[in-house]
């Protein structure tokens, strides 16, 4: 391809040919070379016409490669740019670059203001000499990793960050890109977990009762400090492998969790526990299953007490005193009853326990002289019948005695029971106990002053008197500014016991301690504070009353949350209620109300267990040293 130099050359070659003579010579020949040069001309003229466009269109094709260049570089920092995440790009020294929003926010510092400031000034003071030592790092090995930095925003509290750093070559050396997580709330989050997880072990390895955990095929995941000082084992001893001391009693719930996953229900059985060292222990076994967050069981939960087992009058038979009780006398004939009703007899005493090895075969055979065969039939229907347990190389046992039947109850049945047991305990029989009750608690009925400044706080306190306690309650107002003051005195001069809220409690103690009266303060009932707390955390709740001074202590209940107060004086907020909306209304409001309200606490005591106690003790008081002069 020729060029303009091509067509230059070319006419300095044509000049000698022209001075050489032969146009004069030869006309013909002149115009055949005059022909050949125009025409070669022309071709030159072409060819370099070509030429140009060739190198315009290359002009044109770089600046549409420089324009999508440029395009592709907009994209790329305005990618860079709103990302969401923190990104910054530096200098192999750590000199910020440039930085995108998200960066600029983490430190508190506007990005365009970064640039040009080296990142180790947003790194906390104690933090920055291992910086710096992780920028050299990077600036030899030129390899991507992951650190962790303590950063120091603008006006902030420092926080924990992950750093991924990676090199990002340049054409004037190595630049590094570097991506910012704040791990603050992460690590925060597993200190927390953490700290939960030390409190939950502390609190397993406090329990009084042993405690271990197995997963669905048996092996130990938790075995507290309680079951090693019952059962010898050390925990790292038992974890990852099988129950060493129950393993057996629990197979059988173990096979149907893995048979039917989820479907598990708590269940107690009587059992014989093999401690690391000595004899075996008869233990009551209560196993629950072990369940995920998604309610799918994965084990289950073992606690292990010692059988509640009547102590022995005297220590147990020594080995020459059981086989005199057992054996002495016996025959082929007698042999297997004599057995019978001398472990019966020694179980019915307290000589023996559950789990007490008893002769041996060969001892017994050679005691009484009967075949060591007819000895091993005896055993064996023993054994049948529920006496004795057989066990391989560990010889011949007491067997636990038939579980006693122990029926599940209801929560008031329950206590019930539980008072009927320390009664007995007490030596006070069952039958009489109704009669005790009745005249411990109600052969003086008390009068009890009911004292408030609301309406609303006096009518729950003289119900529960009334209802739960059998007292007379008296409804007693407390004015402002004194007034009333001659009629408080008597009214309490009238009663047996004074009870008000924590809002006067300080105002009637001198008066309730120079009329010598008893003082209870009622705290309210836990069960109606939760409630209230649960609903105002989702929704605003709606409070009824008939004094509107106790809707503003029911404000001070929820903790300043919003809390809107309908007193029943207002007859169109009442009538606008929503009947599908609980609402929370007070006693003296429902009585004043005559539609249907669905109420947030339906029923539940007004007085916090707290005070019941001291109630309880103030009645039984009264009617068992009453005041000198009453019966």
């Amino acid at each position: 391809m020729h060029d303009y130099q091509s067509l230059d050359q070319f006419l300095k070659n044509l000049e000698p040919r022209v001075r050489g003579g032969d146009m004069a010579r030869d006309t013909s020949g002149v115009l055949h070379l005059f022909e050949e040069t125009v025409e070669e001309l022309r071709v030159a003229v072409e060819e370099l016409r070509v030429t140009e466009e060739e190198m315009a269109s290359a002009a044109q094709q770089k600046d549409l490669a420089g324009e999508a260049a440029a395009r592709d570089a907009r994209r790329l920092r305005d990618a860079f740019t709103a990302a969401p995440f923190p990104l910054l790009l530096t200098d192999s020294l750590g000199v910020v670059i440039y930085a995108n929003a998200a960066a600029g926010a983490l430190v508190g510092v506007r990005p365009g203001d970064l640039p040009g400031k080296p990142l180790a000034v947003f790194i906390a003071e104690d933090a920055r000499k291992p910086f710096r030592a992780l920028v050299s790092r990077l600036a030899h090995e030129a390899a991507p990793r992951t650190a962790q930095l303590v950063l120091q925003p603008r006006a902030r509290l420092p926080l924990e960050v992950e750093a991924a750093v990676w090199p990002v070559p340049q054409s004037d050396g190595m630049a590094f890109g570097w991506r910012l997580t704040d791990v603050t709330e992460r690590l925060v989050s597993e200190a927390a977990g953490a700290e939960q997880l030390a409190v939950l072990r502390a609190t397993i390895d406090s329990l009084p009762d042993a405690v271990a955990a197995m997963d669905v095929d048996g092996s130990v995941l938790v075995w507290n400090r309680a079951a090693q000082e019952l059962l010898g084992w050390a925990e790292d001893e038992v974890a990852g492998r099988p129950n060493p001391a129950v393993g057996d009693e629990v197979s059988s719930l173990l096979g149907a969790v893995r048979a039917a996953p989820g479907v598990a229900a708590p269940s107690r059985v009587a059992a014989v526990a093999e401690p690391k060292e000595g004899d075996p222990l008869p233990v009551e076994l209560s196993l629950s299953p072990l369940a995920d967050a998604s309610g799918r069981v994965r084990g289950t939960v073992s606690i292990i007490r010692p059988a509640a087992v009547p102590a022995p009058a005297r220590e147990g038979w020594s080995e020459a005193e059981m086989r005199r009780v057992l054996l002495e006398g016996a025959t082929v004939g007698t042999l297997a009853d004599r057995l019978r009703d001398g472990i019966a007899a020694g179980l019915h005493a307290g000589y023996l326990r559950a789990g007490d090895r008893l002769p041996s075969i060969r001892d017994a055979a050679q005691e009484t002289g009967i075949d060591h065969r007819i000895v091993a039939g005896a055993y064996r229907r023993l054994g049948a019948a529920g006496f004795v347990e057989v066990r391989y190389r560990k010889g011949v046992r007491v067997a636990p005695p038939p579980q006693e039947t122990d029926p599940e109850l209801g929560e008031t049945a329950d206590w019930l029971a539980g008072v009927l047991e320390e009664a007995a305990a007490l030596q006070v029989r069952v039958p009489g106990l109704p009669d005790l009750v009745r005249r411990w608690t109600a052969s003086r009925p008390l009068r009890c002053a009911c004292v408030d400044a609301t309406v609303d706080a006096r009518a729950a306190l003289c119900h529960e008197m009334h209802s739960q306690w059998g007292m007379e309650a008296v409804p007693v107002a407390l004015r402002p500014g004194g007034e009333g003051r001659r009629e408080l005195v008597q009214a309490l001069r009238d009663a047996d016991l004074v009870v008000t809220t924590h809002f006067h409690g300080h105002e009637l103690a001198a008066a309730c301690q120079a009329e010598g009266k008893p003082l209870v303060l009622a705290r309210l009932s836990p069960e109606l504070v939760d409630a209230v707390e649960e609903c105002v955390h989702h929704r605003p709740l709606t409070a009824l009353v008939a004094d509107p001074a106790y809707g503003e202590r029911l404000r001070a209940l929820a903790g300043g949350a919003a809390i809107r107060v309908v007193a029943v004086g207002d007859i169109a907020a009442v009538e606008a209620l929503d009947p599908d909306t609980p609402v929370l209304a007070t006693l003296a409001a429902r009585e004043q109300v005559s539609r249907r309200l669905r109420l947030l606490v339906p029923a539940t005591h007004f007085v916090a267990p707290v005070s019941v106690r001291t109630l309880a003790r103030l009645l039984v008081n009264a009617n068992v040293h009453p005041p000198s002069g009453l019966s």
